[in-house]
């Protein structure tokens, strides 16, 4: 009787072992296929449309990196315009610009920003970060294209955020110079000196043309890496505390035949606040007017309301006033 059970025992595990194999079998065969799938979807995994691209190098690097994403069918689609939703998340991400220093009273919403900017969407993080570091106009819309100036003048602004560096005044032949804005020559004219942006054969810039989703992230990528030249030279590359005035924005209005009123207007967190110029430089033409803002009163409670500043100064009217790039 008792052999009887052991063999009913040794029957039984023997069906159990055979059924536990048939379940395992599937999971095995799984494992096997995916190993043979991942063997051959490694270089499948980079974007399929940026083949023979000038910046199709730099794009998989930024994509490796996660600066760059793709469609909801893994393109790139390095030749469509770039919208301003997508560029201010490349810059953002491309120098890892945050706002790890910056203490707030409430949680920054994009819409306290932004007129068109709204909260909850996949760029609005990084639409709050730019509120600090690249000078974006309270009316930006999320979805227009940017230009290839304005793009490189929120670039050259992350870039000085970003780290201090000082460039000689470059002195460069650029054939279509006079059709980039005054506001952004500067910047456009430093990023070229420094090897980020680049001319076409004919030496122009195109400034007023859509950039492209290629030509953006060819920018970042040099950006990127020339702070990781700064970084090597030894120079320190630490983020400058970012400002805590926004949609900083310049007019002009005549006092007398000679002279006129320039006004330098921002929005402020807090009525506590100021602004100040701390300085005016002439120069061919153009009077560079350099701001920096007022703290408040660390004794004193103000409510949490945001708050137009401004601060006016009177020059010649024969020079057009520019607000001055950081430093």
């Amino acid at each position: 009787m008792l052999a009887l059970h052991i063999k009913r025992f040794e029957v039984i595990g023997m069906m159990n072992t055979r059924r536990s194999c048939r379940h395992r079998l599937p999971a095995a065969m799984l494992a096997a296929w995916l190993l043979i799938w991942l063997s051959f979807a490694g270089p499948a995994a980079a974007f399929p449309d940026i083949q023979g691209d000038p910046n199709a190098d730099r794009i998989r690097q930024l994509q490796e990196e996660g600066v760059v994403s793709g469609d909801a069918n893994g393109r790139f689609r390095p030749d469509d315009r770039l919208t301003y939703a997508e560029g201010v998340s490349m810059i953002v991400k491309g120098l890892k610009l945050g706002l790890d220093g910056i203490q707030f009273v409430k949680e920054p919403k994009a819409s306290d920003s932004y007129d068109f900017v709204l909260d909850g969407k996949w760029y609005s993080d990084a639409f709050i970060t730019a509120s600090f570091y690249l000078d974006m106009p309270r009316s930006v819309k999320p979805d227009l294209s940017m230009t290839r100036e304005r793009f490189a003048y929120h670039l050259y602004r992350g870039l000085a955020a970003k780290s201090g560096f000082a460039l000689p005044k470059p002195k460069l032949v650029i054939e279509d110079l006079a059709d980039i804005a005054p506001e952004y020559r500067d910047s456009v004219q430093l990023l070229l000196f420094a090897g980020i942006a680049e001319l076409n054969k004919d030496r122009r810039f195109e400034s007023k043309r859509a950039i492209t989703r290629s030509e953006a992230a060819g920018m970042v990528y040099e950006a990127s890496a020339f702070l990781r030249q700064l970084e090597a030279s030894g120079k320190a590359v630490k983020a400058a505390d970012p400002s805590p005035l926004t949609g900083l924005k310049i007019e002009s209005a005549p006092l007398t035949g000679e002279v006129n009123t320039v006004t330098v207007r921002a929005t402020a967190p807090h009525p506590g606040y100021g602004i100040r110029v701390t300085s005016i430089v002439f120069d061919e033409g153009k009077a560079f007017l350099h701001v920096e803002p007022v703290m408040p009163n660390p004794d004193r409670i103000y409510p949490q309301v945001l708050t137009e500043v401004s601060t006016a100064v009177y020059i010649g009217a024969e020079y057009t006033p520019v607000l001055a790039l950081p430093e």
